[in-house]
């Protein structure tokens, strides 16, 4: 039959404690001296505090704009990693004259920087629309000078690495878009050289000259027309001379053979001009021109150069028929009056009117050699003219290339001059302290007391510890008796039969003595190695540094 473990009451464990307050009461006092001995000799440390707002731009945005989409915020922690390197921290170690016993003991610069960094505290405030309002910074040292000192230091260190950030910024943005400038500028350049060098070499060509070339084109056309009527006519006039050239011959002719008595007869009939070939081509032409100013009567009025021109020709036809109607005449009634001279006479007198003809030919053949050459510089020029018209849309073409592509680069140069001028505005207003700032407000304190190390704390952490120890060491000598029967209320529990009586341990006094005197002299025991254990305790903290790492 089993049976339950007995539950012990607060009395019973009161009991158990006033049995064993020596072995918690020792631990406790032992941790409570060596623990409090090692704190109390730790250094203060001293912690000095500034406090650094952002300043907005005197200058609104919309005026100057900035050279980064990064606000203060994104920044700082740029910053951040400059102000905290190690070629900005180990300056102000020997400035200060910073954990000289760290490294009078050989501590290596690393360590001795990384503490630094622990010690130092950057805490960000920002506001509704997580934009940076203002930022604490919190430096410990075991001098309230020192600590004074670098928080002042680290200070002004974030304001000047704000300000030199910005123009950083700016600088490099304005570098980046001079010599982007530099090169839109030889592009644009380079396109204006391309634009002149093909008006050079196209002077004549130009977009701008093509109605001048179409006139100078219709002029010349119009001057072919002009020169070949004139070669035309002039071959009219030729072949109306030799007509009358082989009418002469005939008459010579005439003259030789039928002799003085048939003069007027042969004369009658041979000055018929309306038989001859030049008087009825002059009577096809004529009608011809008629038919021609009836159809440019329709088109044109009256005052157009070719129907005055056509008239022109109609009337000299008609005066060319006059005058042959009236030759033929003179022809007729010379030979009546001189129808008794002599027959050489006649003859001589159709041959000097033959040789003045034939002079009259010769000069319309230099005059049709002329006009030939003429013609032909000018068909030369034409030609010439429609080969430059015809390259003016190739031309028109090229400079329109290069005119869009010279307001493209124009556009892209103008866009980055705009951006070099607002960064200039930037560099400016930054240099001038007008753009977004940090400034201190509140400037580093000197610290009066210390805040660490928190020694009654930390004393009051060794009792504890001791009391915890004591604790521990009372438990393992009362757990086995828990299951043992050690009091009446044990016997009757386990038992579970009335208890009829009790007998107390029957000693001797010489017995009862001993145990006090074992009593005490345990305790003193004990109360000595406390005492010894407490230099053991101090000397594994010191070597250890626990708390002096904890508080520094």
């Amino acid at each position: 039959m089993s049976v339950e473990f007995r539950q012990r009451s607060a009395g019973d464990f009161w009991k158990m404690l006033t049995r064993r307050k020596w072995l918690i009461l020792l631990p406790v006092l032992t941790m409570t001296a060596a623990i409090g001995y090692v704190v109390y000799k730790l250094p203060s440390v001293y912690e000095s505090k500034t406090i650094l707002t952002v300043k907005p731009p005197t200058i609104s945005e919309d005026v100057v704009k900035s050279m980064t989409n990064a606000d203060l915020t994104q920044r700082i922690e740029t910053i951040n990693q400059e102000v905290l390197s190690r070629s900005s921290l180990e300056p102000m170690i020997a400035k200060y004259r910073l954990y000289e016993l760290e490294r009078n003991a050989g501590v290596p610069t690393e360590l001795i920087i990384e503490r630094m960094r622990k010690n130092i505290d950057v805490n960000l405030e920002k506001t509704d629309n997580e934009k940076l309002a203002a930022f604490r910074i919190s430096y410990r040292d075991r001098t309230p000078e020192a600590a004074r000192n670098v928080t002042a230091e680290l200070a002004s260190k974030y304001v000047n690495a704000q300000v030199i950030d910005q123009q950083q910024v700016a600088k490099q943005t304005g570098d980046f878009l001079a010599t982007q400038l530099g090169e839109k500028k030889a592009a644009l350049d380079a396109l204006e050289q391309q634009r002149l060098n093909i008006m050079m070499s196209n002077v004549d060509t130009l977009p701008e000259n093509d109605r001048g070339l179409i006139a100078q084109l219709e002029n010349l056309s119009k001057r072919e027309e002009n020169l070949s009527r004139d070669i035309q006519s002039l071959n009219v006039q030729k072949s109306r001379l030799r007509d009358n050239i082989q009418a002469l011959n005939r008459q010579i002719k005439l003259v030789e053979d039928l002799g003085q008595k048939d003069i007027r007869e042969t004369l009658v009939d041979v000055t018929d001009v309306s038989k001859t070939p030049v008087y009825a081509n002059l009577v096809k032409e004529r009608a011809t021109l008629n038919a021609r100013l009836v159809n440019l009567k329709k088109q044109y009025t009256d005052k157009m150069p070719k129907v005055v021109e056509t008239k022109e020709r109609l009337k000299a036809i008609e005066t060319e028929i006059a005058a042959l109607n009236a030759s033929a005449k003179s022809r007729v009634a010379s030979a009546e009056r001189s129808s008794s001279r002599k027959a050489e006479m006649q003859k001589q007198g159709f041959m000097i009117q033959r040789e003045k003809i034939e002079g009259q030919i010769a000069s319309i053949d230099s005059q049709v050699s002329q006009k030939r050459i003429e013609l032909q510089t000018n068909s030369t020029q034409i030609a010439t003219l429609n080969s430059k018209i015809n390259t003016i849309p190739s031309v028109k073409v090229a400079l329109e290339s290069i005119n869009n592509q010279y307001q493209t680069a124009k556009r892209s140069y103008d866009d980055l001059l705009k951006k070099k001028n607002d960064t200039e505005l930037q560099l400016n207003r930054d240099k001038n302290v007008q753009g977004e700032t940090i400034r201190v407000v509140d400037p580093a304190n000197l610290p009066k007391s210390p805040v660490a190390p928190k020694r009654e704390l930390l004393t009051g952490f060794g009792a504890g510890m001791g009391l915890a120890i004591g604790l521990f060491l009372a438990a393992l000598f009362e757990l086995p008796k828990l299951f043992k029967i050690q009091s009446i209320d044990d016997a009757k529990h386990y038992t579970g039969l009335p208890l009829l009586a009790s007998v107390p341990p029957l000693l001797s006094h010489s017995e009862i003595a001993w145990q006090k005197r074992s009593y005490w002299l345990k305790v003193l025991a004990g109360v000595g190695a406390a005492i010894g254990a407490i230099p053991v305790i101090i000397m594994v903290l010191e070597f250890s540094r626990v708390f002096e790492r904890a508080v520094s």
